[in-house]
């Protein structure tokens, strides 16, 4: 835990794509409250552009902005922390009013506080240490995939304008689950090499994703270890009879799946590569080396009612 600045400045930054529009909704919440903190500096700013919200972050960082709020889904919190450079001394504090289609990161805390709720714990700067993850040159703050997740992430864009996140992204994980074909991959965790068909391979600071999948049910955000799920080539008719296990965290009991906690992995894919799936956003593809940087910032939490 760090002290209140004396001297605080707060970025708020706003992704006026994420949850269709309703971002902007939250401008007038924010200016209300922070208007009745005289001694705290604030800035509200809107990305333009994807990759935009990285800039920005990049520019205040280096101007001595140390306070940062994305309003916005996943994927904007995602490009807001790749925007930091870790580790460093100086670290940041950031948090996220979830406003997206999955907001996947606050389940690790709670979905039900309210704007007003989280803009009180930041204003009374509560904050807890995080750890984040790192995949080749990107970071992440949740989880970061391979293998099935790559097509349904891209499918999932296509369906999301016709349903809602959630809806979309079952449905495009169904669809997969039926086509997608599954490469051998040579997997490294910590000191040991596994070698199989890799159906997806989930890396968890954090416990869910595709907006509500508790894939890795007992990852912590700072206990400086990853979660790793790998799940090896199953049927496709059992993938579709045991879809609900991934939501309530129970897919251990299928035979194949298996999990492991370490601080290094590495996944090389033969004949081909998979597509990097970092909280939402698609980043590269493999082979990939995945660490974590213990402690590495600090998260706001809510004020309590």
């Amino acid at each position: 835990m760090i002290s209140r600045p004396e001297n605080r400045e707060i970025l708020y930054i706003i992704n006026p794509v994420a949850g269709k529009g309703k971002t902007l909704e939250v401008i007038p919440i924010i200016k209300k409250m922070m208007a009745m903190q005289p001694h705290i500096k604030y800035k509200i700013v809107i990305s333009k552009y994807v990759g935009n919200i990285t800039e920005i972050v990049k520019l205040e960082y280096d101007d001595g902005c140390r306070e940062f709020v994305a309003v916005g889904g996943d994927g904007s919190l995602s490009e807001m922390v790749n925007g930091f450079v870790f580790p460093n001394t100086d670290k940041v504090c950031f948090g996220i009013i979830p406003s997206g289609t999955g907001n996947d990161f606050v389940r690790n805390y709670d979905t039900s506080y309210k704007t007003e709720q989280i803009l009180k714990g930041i204003i009374a700067y509560n904050h807890s240490p995080i750890d984040i993850g790192k995949v080749n040159n990107h970071y992440f703050v949740n989880v970061c995939s391979f293998g099935i997740d790559g097509p349904i992430i891209q499918d999932t864009e296509k369906y999301k304008s016709k349903m809602p996140g959630k809806s979309s992204y079952l449905f495009s994980t169904l669809k997969n689950g039926v086509t997608f074909t599954p490469n051998v991959a040579q997997v490294k965790i910590g000191d040991q090499t596994i070698n199989a068909k890799v159906l997806l391979l989930a890396i968890g600071n954090g416990k869910y994703f595709g907006g509500g999948m508790n894939i890795c049910p007992e990852a912590e955000l700072n206990d400086g270890l990853l979660e790793v799920c790998l799940v090896s080539d199953v049927s496709k008719l059992k993938f579709i009879k045991n879809i609900s296990k991934v939501y309530n965290g129970t897919l251990n009991d299928l035979k194949e799946v298996n999990y492991y906690k370490s601080n290094e992995i590495e996944i090389q894919v033969e004949n081909g590569s998979y597509l990097i799936n970092i909280d939402g956003n698609l980043c590269g593809t493999t082979p990939a080396k995945i660490g974590i940087i213990k402690e590495a910032c600090y998260y706001y939490l809510p004020e309590m009612e």
